[in-house]
């Protein structure tokens, strides 16, 4: 489907915007129509030195000679046909045929010259009397009519342009809560594949360019070509022999613009993608500053930067070059459609002919003033799409955009929500991996191996038990358990809840069950407060409070003049490791899972903060099924972990209690004593 045509589903709801803009643009082009129309009666008067009278009259008794002419045409036909009954019935037939059709184009003719005639007698009873007889005073008059047509022009034109600039701005605005609302749906791998900077890129500099394209499309490039449609209508009126041979280059500049438009999309493509990148060199450098700053790297990475910048400009300056081209193209062509149409005419007007090689191109006398107005009116068309030709390269990155944007919202995530999932009740019995396997998208095939895959992983967990996920960094421990909330699914096998298929169930009753304590406390720019609601929005203030009393926020929170309304900024940057971390383990408290998931919860912390998270873990763990994810067990965790489940290269080598395997698995043996080397 095309994206204009889906773009026609997010204009709808402001389709009175979308008449109110087409409405003024019409006005607009048959205002500009009409200051051209002017051009007629200035060349009569003033160039030909004939009134307006003489014109009117000279012109109806003209208009009555054809109409007669016809008649006398059509009467003489009718009884030409009337007397073909004495030849032979197929030349008969023939002849008829011939008559009949020439019947008809005089009548065609008799009826466009009746109202031609009525025209005019409108114009000598009810307009000329009202006009000046002196010419100076005509003059006069023509030059405040062609003012305040420019003025009324001028205003259709500017609410033309407020009505599209808001249509475009509505509809972008609804556009980026669509593609925001898309994103939210995808998981963390799809998400990977994408690349944050580059969805960044599209939230930002795609969008915002098809905002700009929506408004001049919206505007400008429905005007022109309404203000040129209007020119040629009126010049078919005045004389559309000759005004059909200026449309004979029409088929070869369409072909020619259909060209630029194939490279120019080609460039915008890589426009936009150059501008991702450049999002993503910023994104790295900014979250790395320290490491730029510590390692002294400033000087490469300016060069890098300036790399960026120039393969920019190379792509960008292929679309300028293009959309400079755009404009002497279009020049070119319609001032050779002018003269096409103009040149003959000035052949028919100075030899006083109808006709060039028996061919005929009027259906009457050409005067001066009938040629110079169709110059006017043809010369009105080149104008329109000379600026037409301007936005050419706007309206093909709006297309671009627009086809990125709609590729973006139809990009089906990897983890998807049956449509005929199921309730989910509370967990009662146990989790299972069932034969699971796992391995990364083939969409990541431009990546490097990925580690951390999974092998034939089958276990059981009861209810309420905690076990600890221990093994070296690679070995598949993250990825095991985050297959839990379905942040990715199994590649093979299944994991199952109470016997049930978690990809069978309904994911907001999967996901409401689990909490997850990631080792890089995940803080938003909100208050201490709000990032502890965030696990149950409806919680009231109490129920917040207790959670952070619970997960000792209250230790350091109670010391900040607004306590727990204290903003934590970006990520958390006012708050140290450690404090991060217990309001990240107060929101999993609030949220009171049936399964905790603690993905080194301790690993990055001071020393007195893992004391405290410890003891509250010793608490919050009974009668939830727990697991902690860790490389190396401290006594504080073995105080509460039931069992533990040793993964090497993603495979299960050992499980057992810690005294189990330290006698059994060489593995946790080399843990165990790379742990105690540590603690030395």
């Amino acid at each position: 489907m095309s994206p204009w045509f889906r773009l026609a589903q997010y204009l709808w709801p402001y389709r009175r915007q979308v008449i109110l803009s087409l409405v003024f643009g019409l006005g607009a082009a048959a205002l500009w129509g009409a200051e051209l129309l002017l051009t007629f009666p200035v060349v009569t008067v003033f160039a030909e030195g004939r009134s307006l009278d003489a014109y009117l009259r000279e012109e109806s008794a003209a208009a009555q000679q054809r109409m007669d002419d016809a008649s006398q045409e059509i009467r003489q036909l009718t009884e030409r046909i009337a007397a073909l009954d004495s030849l032979s019935k197929q030349t008969s037939i023939d002849l008829r045929v011939a008559l009949l059709r020439e019947q008809s184009r005089q009548q065609r003719k008799l009826n466009r010259e009746s109202w031609h005639l009525w025209t005019l007698s409108w114009a000598q009873s009810e307009l000329l009397p009202r006009l000046p007889a002196d010419q100076f005073q005509l003059l006069a008059v023509l030059l405040g009519l062609l003012i305040a047509t420019t003025i009324a022009k001028g205003g259709c034109t500017f609410a033309q342009d407020v009505w599209a600039g808001s249509l475009a701005e509505l509809c972008v605005i609804d556009l980026r809560a669509a593609l925001f609302r898309q994103l939210l749906k995808q998981d963390p791998q799809s998400i990977e594949l994408e690349s944050g900077p580059r969805l960044l890129s599209g939230m930002t500099y795609d969008l915002q360019g098809l905002a700009h394209g929506l408004t001049t499309v919206g505007g400008r490039v429905v005007r022109e070509p309404l203000k040129a449609l209007v020119c040629i209508g009126l010049a078919f009126c005045l004389n559309w022999q000759l005004t059909t041979l200026s449309l004979l280059f029409v088929p070869i500049a369409c072909w020619l613009f259909q060209q630029l438009g194939r490279r120019l999309k080609r460039a915008v493509n890589r426009v936009l993608d150059t501008m991702a990148r450049i999002y993503q060199f910023l994104e790295q450098t900014f979250s790395n500053a320290r490491v730029v700053l510590a390692y002294q790297m400033q000087g490469a990475l300016r060069r890098e930067f300036q790399q960026k910048n120039r393969s920019f400009y190379r792509q960008s300056l292929k679309i300028v070059t293009l959309d400079a081209l755009t404009n002497p193209v279009t020049e070119v062509f319609g001032m050779a459609a002018v003269i096409l149409a103009v040149l003959p005419g000035a052949y028919l007007v100075l030899r006083e002919t109808q006709g060039i090689g028996g061919v005929r191109l009027s259906t009457g006398p050409l005067s001066v003033s009938e040629l110079v107005t169709l110059y006017a009116l043809l010369a009105g068309v080149l104008d329109p799409l000379r600026k037409f030709s301007k936005f050419f390269v706007i309206i093909k990155q709006c297309g671009t955009s627009l086809e990125r944007v709609f590729r973006q919202m139809d990009r089906a995530p990897l983890v998807q929500q049956s449509p005929t999932a199921a309730w989910l009740p509370p967990i009662s019995s146990s989790v299972e991996f069932r034969d699971v396997h796992f391995h990364y998208s083939e969409a990541e095939t431009s990546l490097p191996d990925r580690v951390g895959v999974l092998h034939d992983v089958s276990l059981t967990i009861p209810v309420g038990e905690t076990v600890a996920i221990v093994g070296a960094n690679g070995s598949g421990k993250s990825t095991l358990v985050a297959l839990l909330p379905r942040l990715f699914d199994p590649s093979e096998g299944s994991v199952l809840l109470d016997g049930v298929d978690i990809r069978s169930v309904r994911l907001r009753d999967l996901r409401r069950q689990i909490a997850v304590l990631p080792q890089d406390a995940s803080l938003f720019d909100d208050t201490i407060a709000e990032n502890i609601r965030y696990a149950r929005p409806e919680a009231s203030a109490e129920e917040i409070r207790n959670a952070a009393s619970a997960a000792h926020v209250l230790e350091f929170a109670n010391q900040f003049p607004d306590g727990l309304q204290t903003r934590v900024g970006d990520r958390g940057r006012a708050l140290s490791g450690g404090q991060r971390q217990r309001v990240a383990l107060a929101r999993a408290i609030l949220r009171d899972p049936r399964i905790l998931i603690l993905d080194e919860p301790t690993a990055a912390i001071d020393a007195h903060s893992e004391v405290l998270i410890h003891q509250t873990l010793e608490q919050f763990v009974k009668g939830r099924t727990t697991f902690l994810i860790t490389h190396q067990l401290g006594p504080a965790a073995l105080a509460y972990v039931t069992r533990i489940i040793v993964l090497d290269r993603g495979q299960v080598v050992g499980v057992g209690s810690h005294a189990d395997l330290r006698e059994t698995c060489p593995i946790y043996q080399r843990l165990c004593g790379a742990s105690l080397r540590l603690a030395a």
